[in-house]
């Protein structure tokens, strides 16, 4: 039998954090990005690197059921019973025919997930091609490349070409979002 929706389905399927999960060259091309990041001084916490893609359903799905506004303002919303099914994923989007619990139930999950949009179904994360990473440093420091150069780093945005050299290219208007395109 079909388990309701609802926030209790958040912590199932969760994303990792680990460089493990991630495919090669990948993994070894950010690995060693990483490793010169923190040769370098620079502090690097890894906050998710593959998402499960029973995870990336929920949160896609969820958001659709609940409803949500995109970046040019318009609604979007579907109906509960209009989920297509997951092997794998038991989950009664209608809450046994109740619309006004289905929503409800939705929108505990984006909270849960703390999500705006609806995730992509297929993603990089998906297909364990991109990190998810918070990277600080004070002050200026000396980053080697990929090819075995010096590379001088006072912000953020110094690191993108140095990123790339290793393969790992960063997506600018997702602050932690790296992967093997930039997507």
């Amino acid at each position: 039998m079909a388990e309701s929706a609802g926030a209790q389905w958040c912590a199932r399927f969760p994303t990792s954090a680990s460089l493990g999960d991630l495919a090669e060259p990948f993994q070894g091309n950010a690995k060693a990005f990483i490793d010169a990041l923190r040769d370098a001084g620079a502090s690097v916490s890894i906050n998710a690197t593959y998402r499960p893609p029973e995870r990336a359903y929920l949160m896609h799905f969820c958001c659709l059921v609940a409803g949500y506004r995109d970046e040019g303002k318009v609604f979007h919303q579907i109906a509960p019973g209009d989920v297509p099914a997951m092997q794998g994923v038991d989950i009664d989007w209608t809450c046994g025919g109740d619309p006004g619990g289905a929503r409800a139930a939705a929108v505990a999950m984006r909270q849960g997930y703390e999500i705006a949009y609806p995730a992509a179904l297929v993603s990089n994360h998906t297909r364990r091609l991109a990190i998810d990473m918070t990277i600080q440093f004070t002050g200026a420091i000396s980053v080697k490349t990929g090819h075995g150069s010096l590379a001088a780093a006072a912000c953020q945005s110094d690191l993108w070409p140095v990123g790339k050299s290793y393969g790992v290219i960063k997506l600018p208007s997702d602050a932690p979002h790296w992967s093997v395109d930039g997507h």
